[in-house]
């Protein structure tokens, strides 16, 4: 009587299906991890001791490095700003403004367009800083 040896399983097959899993967990985190959107300009806010963090808010002023402003997603020129915040509060009579500026941003530019939009009747400014590490 023959007995018949059963085929031994090469190790490809058995790493066939960890390779598998280790794929579908990078996807999911390569996915999970990019839900932040990111602002339209590239800004480092200043950082400060503070310990409050900022509520949700319904509008935030971008301010670059070299002055260049974004409101609501847009690029817009120095000129423009005070006509689309005016735009803006018409719309919305309770809405608030944050106001992130780049920490390498000419102060005076900024406390100048700060006084700007208080000619616009904006009652409320919060700035935008990080936590100091």
């Amino acid at each position: 009587m023959r007995l018949v040896k059963p085929k031994r399983k090469s190790a490809a097959e058995n790493v066939l299906p960890l390779i598998n899993v280790v794929f579908l967990l990078l996807i999911f985190f390569m996915l999970a991890g990019a839900l932040e959107k990111a602002d339209l300009l590239d800004i480092q806010p200043p950082e400060t001791l503070g310990t409050e963090l900022p509520d949700d808010t319904t509008a935030i002023l971008l301010v670059d490095d070299d002055g260049t402003l974004s409101f609501r997603e847009e690029i817009v020129r120095r000129d423009q700003i005070v006509a689309r915040l005016q735009t803006y509060f018409a719309e919305h009579p309770d809405g608030r403004l944050k106001l992130k500026a780049d920490a390498q941003s000419d102060a005076a530019e900024v406390i100048a367009l700060i006084d700007e939009l208080r000619a616009v009747g904006l009652k409320e400014l919060g700035l935008l800083a990080t936590g100091a590490s």
